[in-house]
């Protein structure tokens, strides 16, 4: 049994279509994807509410879990704003392995 080819010559793969008639078209190409994007920007106010206004030190890795749950960002990025020498370095404080908030 030969495939099914496509406009070009190439067998059909799972999940394509023709493309020809409406018919042939699978009901599924249009659909979006099941997840959903969630953008948000770390501000100095997030940073702020991870350390309490500066009440306390964490250690980056806790910080960034913080940060995580509270903003919903992935945690590389939570990485990325508690860098000494990033977008709020003046703001962050480091002892050691402690990191705290100016």
């Amino acid at each position: 049994m030969t495939p099914e080819l496509n406009w070009c010559g190439q067998p059909i793969g799972k999940g394509e279509g023709y493309g020809g008639r409406p018919e042939w078209i699978p009901k599924t190409l249009d659909r979006k994807p099941a997840t959903k994007q969630h953008y948000c920007v770390v501000t100095e106010s997030h940073l702020a509410e991870v350390f309490g206004n500066g009440a306390y030190s964490l250690t980056r890795a806790e910080a960034a879990k913080r940060l995580e749950l509270l903003t919903g960002i992935h945690r590389t990025n939570c990485y990325r704003a508690l860098r000494l020498n990033g977008r709020f370095g003046r703001h962050l404080r480091a002892d050691g392995r402690m990191l705290s908030w100016r």
